[in-house]
Parts: C-alpha cells; structure tokens; sequence
C-alpha cells in the first residue's frame, strides 16, 4: 500500500470525488491518491475525469505518451470530407468500427484522411473492393490489438504474487502504450517491405491465375486435446506450435497465410519445399511435450486469391485431404507427387479417395522424405 503522501487540492480532489475516482474514505485512499498526484503532474483534473470515462483511471497516464486525436462526429466527418454520411457509415463499419449515432462525436479526427484514402481506393478499385480491403485492415488491427492486450494481461499476471499498486499499474501502462507506437513504426516498415518480396506472386495475381502450393497441418484429436489440457499449459503450446510453423514456414520461403485454431494453411511457389515445411511441422508437433501430433496435405495449382486469403476447389481438397494422413505424416495430389525427386522422396499411392465436399475421388500418396526413413 502506498505511504501517505501530500493531500490533494481540495478544488482538485473534489472534481475527483464528483466524478467517482476519489473517496476519502475509502482503504484505499492513500494508493489512489498517490496515482492521482502523478496524474496532475500531466493532465488537468478535468482531463483526466474525461479520459477515465473513456477507459480506466489507470490508463490515463498512457495518453501522455500516445495522445488520441479529439472526437467529431460522422456529420462532422463526412462535412470535412466532402462526402455523404452513408459512405463515412460504410467505411467505418468495414473497418470494425460501428456508427450508431452520426451525431454523437465517436471518432478520431484522422478519419477525415481515411476517409480521402478510402475515396481514392474507391475511384482506383471501385467501391466494392475498397470495402472488401478495408474490412481486412480492420481485422488484422483487431487481431494485432488484441494480442498485444493480451500479451500485457500475461505479463501482469505473471507478478500476481507480487500486487502492484496503481500507480505502479499506470507506470506499466504508459510503458507498454510506448511500446505500441513503436509496433504502429514497425507495421509501416513491414507493409512496406512484403510487396518488394513477393514481386511473383504479385505478377501472377495481375494475371488472373495464380498457380501455387497449397498446404494444411492440423493437431490430432484437438478436441479432446483442449479438454484434458490445463488452459494455460494449452495456450502456451498453442502459441508454440503458432511460432514455430511461422519460422519453419519462412525459413523455406514458405507463408502461413492464417491460422484456424488448431491448424495453419501454408502456401508456396515450389511443392517440394511446402512438403518438407508440412514435414517439419509435423516433426515440431512430435517433439513438443505437450502438442499432440500433426498430420497436413500437400496439393499444387490454380486457386482463387481474395482478401488475404486463397480459395477455390483446390483449397478445399487439401484441407480434406489433411484428414486422410496418418499423425506425424503428409499426403499428397498428383501434381506435387509427379514434382517430388525419387532420389529424394518415398512416394506410397493410396489410391482413389472420397473426401467430404470433393465431388471426384482424389488420388492421393503418403510420402517422405528418404533422409528422415533412413
């Protein structure tokens, strides 16, 4: 518990009081008053009453590092945007963000230059694409978001024997909101540099027809897995399994384009390397005390590409076939196991097989790398 420290300006303290963030008579009062003496170092009281309302008394300190632009409305935005305020509903909708009153000030003034990039998107792309791209960006934000919240959740309660008072707690805040302005930095750097990457894949997706290595691995029996696992043992294995995928895949020139739970989906220009990538993941599932084991398909040719993701009859079939291969081992289709070196590659036909959702039985082979059979 905090020492007792200097009172507060009465005028101060009972702004305060009126806004529910300090009681003199609570237990308390002393940690509390030593969090708000910090905070007036930095913010009027009126300030930081208006951003507790937004979030938490704790989390105001973080606005001195990273202050949010002040809030207009959708009115307001579509006015200085020169647009309806429909168009500025849709955008920021796609975006995640709904608009339930367009009058009420619930968005940061920046998205007056959004919404010009959203404009120039639209005349570039057509609306309809526009959108579709945005809601991609939004979902990659949330999902950024919020592994970084829960990434500071773990490391708070990783101290848990050790209470933090809550000045202590804002201080880690204000650490953390710091280094989320340096990953805003290193997101711009990243989307800067997989387009000079990729310069191949983009060609072809110019094109209309992209051709590519298409992979799933998947845990066995998940199910059953999460159930009899301890969740936190689970997470951590899970987040393992995550990481590691993602390192084998681009050690190979291979991508994870995303990761459903318990399985990843893999691409890659040559089938042969998206083999061994299946291959060692399988092999890191083995390895790690508390994964089950891992079992993924190969196949190779034309699929669809759409907002980040890939689709199309062949993505299907691989994902079912996935399910057809033993734990610790891949199946293939024809066309990756015509490309495998025999001098390389064991390939065992299977035979014809029916997969749910595949109309045609598909000819699929169990194969490995002679290497790891020695």
């Amino acid at each position: 518990m905090a020492e007792e420290g200097p009172p507060l300006d009465p005028a101060a303290a009972e702004v305060f009081r009126r806004a529910g963030l300090y009681d003199p008579a609570s237990p308390t009062v002393a940690e509390r008053v030593e969090l708000l003496a910090h905070l007036l170092e930095r913010f009027t009281p009126e300030e930081i009453v208006a951003w507790a309302a937004r979030s938490h008394v704790m989390g105001v300190g973080a606005r001195a590092v990273d202050r949010p632009p002040p809030l207009i409305s959708a009115v307001e935005a579509a006015q200085r945007a020169g647009m309806g305020v429909d168009t500025v509903a849709s955008m920021r909708q796609a975006l995640g963000f709904p608009v339930l009153d367009p009058t009420v000030p619930s968005m940061p003034e920046t998205v007056v230059d959004d919404l010009a990039t959203f404009q120039l998107g639209v005349s570039l792309y057509g609306e309809e694409n526009t959108l579709a791209f945005a809601r991609v960006l939004g979902w990659s934000a949330a999902r950024i978001s919020e592994a970084a919240r829960a990434m500071f959740g773990r490391s708070v309660e990783a101290t848990e024997e050790y209470r933090r008072s809550e000045l202590e707690y804002s201080q880690a805040n204000e650490l953390a909101i710091a280094a989320w302005v340096q990953v805003e930095s290193l997101m711009a750097r990243l989307l800067a540099e997989h387009p000079l990457r990729e310069v191949g894949f983009v060609h072809a997706l110019m094109a209309g027809e992209l051709r590519t290595a298409v992979s799933f691995v998947d845990l066995v029996g998940s199910t059953s897995w999460t159930e009899d696992t301890d969740p936190e043992r689970h997470a951590a294995a899970l987040r393992r399994f995550e990481l590691q995928a993602t390192v084998l895949a681009a050690e190979q020139g291979a991508r994870v384009v995303k990761l459903i739970g318990d399985e990843a989906m893999l691409t890659a220009a040559d089938p042969p390397q998206l083999c061994r990538v299946a291959l060692a993941i399988c092999d890191l599932a083995e390895r790690d005390p508390d994964l089950p084991s891992a079992r993924g398909a190969v196949g190779f040719g034309v699929v669809n590409a759409r907002d980040g993701d890939y689709f199309g009859p062949l993505v299907n079939t691989v994902a079912r076939s996935a399910k057809v291969a033993e734990p610790g081992g891949i199946v293939v289709t024809p066309d990756v196991a015509r490309s495998l070196d025999p001098m390389q590659w064991i390939v065992d036909p299977l035979g014809p097989r029916e997969l749910a959702g595949v109309a045609d039985p598909v000819h699929l082979s169990r194969v490995a790398l002679r290497e790891l059979t020695a």
